[in-house]
């Protein structure tokens, strides 16, 4: 079975149930926990310790990221990249883009700038998905990358990369509500 299908078969199968949880932890407790404490099971009343995402929500997501990529003309055989931490929102966007029949090019969230415009280039990637955390590297690129013509944006501090990245053409994708 292929794996968008496994995902398509545990929405329809266990749509409410958790799938995907996220774990802030700089909200943890000062005491060393395991995963099997409350803490990992409780919400934490000092902010957002925990997100969650059901399978139902984690396809949709997936299949309204691959609607957005198909609808910016992504089609079978493009390749493209994924520059996010570790985040709720990393699987389905990855999810999307096999969706579409295209290859997900996942990058490491340590890569340089140089090292981000290498794989973007031996890639052949024609599309980036990348984080506020990226916003400074792709940035010092984005003229180095013509093969690269669609950038979404996944992240909430809209004003900063717009304020920091005025020449380029993207689309911003706001993050998954807790």
């Amino acid at each position: 079975m292929p794996i968008i299908e496994f995902l398509e078969r545990n929405a329809a199968l266990y749509g409410h149930e958790k799938c995907l949880t996220e774990i802030n932890l700089d909200l943890q407790e000062s005491h060393n926990v395991i995963w099997r404490e409350y803490e990992l099971i409780e919400n934490n009343p000092a902010g957002e310790y925990r997100r969650d995402m059901t399978w139902r929500v984690f396809d949709e997501k997936a299949n309204r990221f691959a609607n957005l990529l198909i609808k910016r003309g992504i089609k079978k055989g493009d390749k493209v990249a994924i520059l996010l931490m570790n985040c709720l929102e990393w699987l389905p966007i990855y999810f999307g883009i096999l969706k579409t029949g295209a290859i997900a090019v996942p990058m490491n969230f340590r890569y340089t700038a140089e090292e981000i415009k290498y794989c973007l280039n031996l890639s052949d990637s024609i599309a980036l998905v990348f984080g506020p955390e990226f916003i400074g590297r792709v940035e010092n690129i984005y003229d180095q990358i013509p093969n690269v013509k669609l950038l979404l944006f996944a992240g909430e501090n809209v004003l900063l990369l717009l304020k920091a990245m005025t020449v380029l053409p993207l689309i911003v994708l706001p993050k998954h509500p807790t």
